[in-house]
C-alpha cells in the first residue's frame, strides 16, 4: 500500500506542477426526501412521515496543463458542513483521477449494486453488516477508467487513520487513535466484459488495519465480487460479500444477494430482491438474517417516486424477529 501512496502522491505533484489556472465557478445544488413507512412485527413506532435534505456547494475550473479541479462541499440538516472532496482531472493526460475525499469509498459504492427499480433489500428494516471501507475518512483517492483500453477501472483509496472522520483544518490532523485505529484502504476492479454485451462483473477488497487493545485484535477485513446482465428491459444480477471482524471473539458475516428488475417503460421500473446475511461467532450459534423485497419506481423530470415492501426474519441477527415494513418516498432534485 505505501507503493498506492507514493503514485497517488506523485500523481498530485505533477497535477498541480502549474503556475496558473483558469476561472471556475462555483454552484448550489440539492434535493429533497419525503417519506411514509408503516410496519409490523420489530417495528419502531412513532410519527410515520419524514423529511430529508442535503445541499451540495460544487465548484470547477481547468489548469494550465488540462487538468480539471472540482470541488464539493456538503452541507447538513443543521446547516453543519459534512463530507468534502477535491477531484483532479485528466491527470498528467490521462484518464486518472485524484481525490482528496471523505463523499465515498470504492467499496462503499458496491456493497449491493445487484439491479434494483428503487430500493436495496435491506434498505428499510433489519440490520446487515456490509462491506463498507473507508467511507467518511478523508482519504486519498486514485481512480483509473478504461485500464489499458480494456474497459475496466481500477479505484483505489488510502487513509492514514479509518474512522477519523472528515478534513481537518488547514495544517492540522483529525481524529484520534484512542480507539486503536490505523491506515486502512480499499481496492475495486469492474467493468464490461469485453465482446459480452450487458454483462458487467465486480470484485472488491478492503483491509481496516487496528492496534491490538485488551479486546484483542481489531483488524477488519472485507471482500465482495458481484455479476450482473442485462438484455432489453430486463436486468439480472447476483453478488456476495463477507466482512470479518476481529475482537475478543471474531465474527464473519457471510452476505448473499440476488436482483431482477424490469423497465415497464422510460419512466417506470419494477424489481425484486432477496438478500441473506450469516453471522458466525465464536461464542454463538450461527444466525441467519433473510428479506424479501419488491420495489417500484416512477420517474418525471427531477422527481422520483418510489414505493417499497419489505420482509426479514431473524432481523437485526436476532433468532425468531420478524419485521415488515413499506415505504413510499418522493425524492425532488433541485
Amino acid at each position: 500500500m505505501k507503493t498506492l501512496t507514493k503514485v497517488g502522491l506523485s500523481a498530485l505533484a505533477g497535477a498541480l506542477a502549474v503556475t496558473s489556472a483558469n476561472a471556475g465557478e462555483m454552484s448550489l445544488s440539492g434535493s429533497i426526501v419525503a417519506s411514509y413507512s408503516k410496519g409490523s412485527g420489530y417495528h419502531t413506532t412513532g410519527n410515520p412521515l419524514a423529511m430529508d435534505k442535503e445541499l451540495s456547494v460544487t465548484g470547477s475550473g481547468e489548469l494550465d496543463n488540462g487538468t480539471t479541479v472540482s470541488y464539493k462541499q456538503t452541507i447538513t440538516d443543521a446547516m453543519a458542513f459534512n463530507d468534502s472532496e477535491v477531484v483532479f482531472g485528466n491527470v498528467m493526460g490521462t484518464t486518472a483521477s485524484l481525490a482528496m475525499t471523505s463523499a465515498g469509498d470504492p467499496m462503499s459504492a458496491i456493497d449491493d449494486v445487484t439491479p434494483t427499480a428503487f430500493e436495496e433489500a435491506n434498505a428499510v428494516t433489519g440490520s446487515i453488516k456490509d462491506v463498507n471501507g473507508i467511507d467518511g475518512t478523508y482519504s486519498l483517492r486514485l481512480t483509473q477508467a478504461d485500464l489499458l483500453g480494456t474497459g475496466f477501472t481500477v479505484d483505489a483509496a488510502y487513509t492514514w487513520e479509518h474512522g477519523s472522520g472528515d478534513a481537518g483544518t488547514e495544517k492540522g490532523s483529525s481524529g484520534v487513535d484512542a480507539d486503536g485505529s490505523e491506515d486502512g484502504y480499499s481496492v475495486v476492479v469492474k467493468g464490461s466484459v469485453p465482446m459480452v454485451d450487458g454483462l458487467d462483473v465486480g470484485v472488491g477488497y478492503t483491509m481496516l488495519n487496528a492496534k491490538a487493545l485488551t479486546t484483542g485484535e481489531r483488524d477488519q477485513e472485507e471482500g465482495t465480487a458481484y455479476i450482473k446482465y442485462s438484455s432489453g428491459p430486463v436486468s439480472v444480477g447476483y453478488q456476495k460479500g463477507a466482512v470479518s471482524v476481529e475482537g475478543t471473539a471474531e465474527n464473519l458475516y457471510v452476505n448473499e444477494y440476488i436482483g431482477l428488475s424490469y423497465k415497464i417503460s422510460d419512466s417506470i421500473s419494477v424489481s425484486y430482491n432477496e438478500a441473506e446475511s450469516r453471522k458466525t461467532a465464536d461464542t454463538a450459534a450461527d444466525i441467519v438474517q433473510e428479506w424479501d423485497s419488491i420495489s417500484l419506481s416512477y420517474t418525471a423530470g427531477g422527481m422520483t417516486l418510489g414505493i417499497v415492501d419489505q420482509e426479514v426474519d431473524n432481523a437485526t441477527y436476532t433468532s425468531g424477529r420478524t419485521s415488515e415494513e413499506t415505504a413510499f418516498q418522493m425524492t425532488v432534485a433541485f
